[in-house]
């Protein structure tokens, strides 16, 4: 059964990146890049070095571009405006690459967003209620992801933007998965990293490669 999150989110929210370009060091990882993210699922791919996840994290306000510009539901942010960016990152649930978690109990983590039936209701849907009072630390990776989603899901009011978010999950979990993201992609911006066929149809695909857009 899908239980469907609270949102704040228009029909016609969008993300904008405008121009992005990222270096580490010598390494030039965005060169340029212009995308636009509509309510809807937005796929990113590309093969590994492409970009994708860097390019997520500036979308999401947790990483600066050297420059660019994000339009983020109409308010515009650079490089130089970046002291938006605190206040707008709390607008946009970032879900990571990684399965770790805080050595913290479980239902402290779905506490942060402070929506306890959000919590309680994904929490029961992904599969973790009974784990409320374990160590998120100590669980299987496939039970921290679902955490991580069931926090993701329970916070998300505007954007949710996904970095390989089936990894770790076995069948039932992307199951559950390709449900909420079906669900909650009528309302929220959702963006969408994967190395795999998508679990669910994209509205629009990007094509990355060499920290560019190469197709849309």
């Amino acid at each position: 059964m899908y239980l469907k999150p609270l949102c704040w989110s228009s029909r016609w929210s969008v993300i904008q990146g405008l121009d992005i370009w990222k270096s580490f060091g010598s390494t030039h990882v965005l060169k340029g890049v212009h995308i636009t993210l509509h309510s809807g699922v937005n796929c990113i791919r590309g093969p590994n070095g492409a970009g994708k996840s860097t390019l997520l994290k500036i979308l999401s306000f947790l990483e600066r571009p050297d420059r660019g510009a994000l339009v983020f539901f109409g308010e515009r942010v650079d490089s130089g405006s970046w002291r938006k960016a605190e206040r707008l990152r709390g607008k946009v649930v970032y879900l990571p690459q990684t399965a770790e978690l805080f050595s913290v109990p479980v239902k402290s983590l779905l506490s942060i967003c402070r929506n306890k039936e959000a919590a309680a209701r994904w929490a029961k849907y992904f599969g973790v209620a009974d784990a409320l009072n374990r160590n998120a630390a100590s669980l299987s990776p496939g039970m921290r992801r679902r955490v991580q989603l069931a926090l993701a899901f329970s916070c998300t009011r505007n954007a949710l933007l996904l970095d390989e978010p089936e990894s770790y999950l076995d069948e039932e979990g992307r199951g559950l998965l390709a449900d909420a993201i079906r669900e909650t992609s009528a309302d929220v911006v959702i963006g969408y990293v994967s190395h795999e066929d998508p679990l669910v149809p994209c509205d629009v695909t990007y094509l990355m490669s060499g920290g560019v857009v190469v197709k849309a």
